[in-house]
């Protein structure tokens, strides 16, 4: 039984098949090198994984709204914070 929930956006299949890129691009930052380059030219990573213009305009703005609306999480989020993090806490 589906319901409309106005304002909601619904995780179904079709959501979960636009995570599948993602998840591969977000399991490549275990790499320190790979998070440099995702740092150097978030869009071009991007692109490596085969994320879209909507995807990656959604990581870019930190928007988790933008980020679920595109097929992804709050995980997408928290993903590129992390980046950052560990990039400057190794760096320091």
């Amino acid at each position: 039984m589906q319901q409309d929930l106005p304002g909601t956006i619904l995780f179904d299949g079709t959501q979960a098949q636009k995570e599948h890129a993602r998840n591969r691009m977000r399991f490549s930052f275990d790499n320190a090198e790979n998070r440099a380059e995702f740092l150097s030219d978030e869009d071009a990573y991007c692109r490596k994984f085969g994320l879209g213009a909507e995807r990656r305009a959604a990581i870019k703005s930190r928007n988790v709204l933008n980020m679920i609306e595109a097929g992804g999480n709050i995980h997408d989020l928290a993903n590129a914070k992390e980046v950052e993090r560990k990039t400057a806490c190794k760096a320091a």
